[in-house]
């Protein structure tokens, strides 16, 4: 049985990527003053979401799989 937060939490890291690099990109062009502090708090916040996916699959790595819940 294949998780489907796995492909979830990767669309969140592409997703977070391309809108960093679009926020650089707008700040360098068209928006001069746009905080990229900001933006980069956007991506953290996209990515930190599914942050507990990623935990969950590491300690079902460590730990082995729970069979009995």
């Amino acid at each position: 049985m294949e998780l489907k937060g796995k492909p979830l939490s990767l669309g969140a890291k592409l997703f977070a990527s391309t809108l960093a690099i679009g926020g650089l990109v707008a700040k360098a062009t068209i928006a001069p003053g746009l905080p990229i502090d900001d933006v980069l708090k956007v991506c953290a916040f996209v990515v930190g979401i599914f942050a507990t996916v990623d935990v969950s699959l590491w300690l079902e790595n460590i730990f082995g799989k729970k069979e009995n819940r």
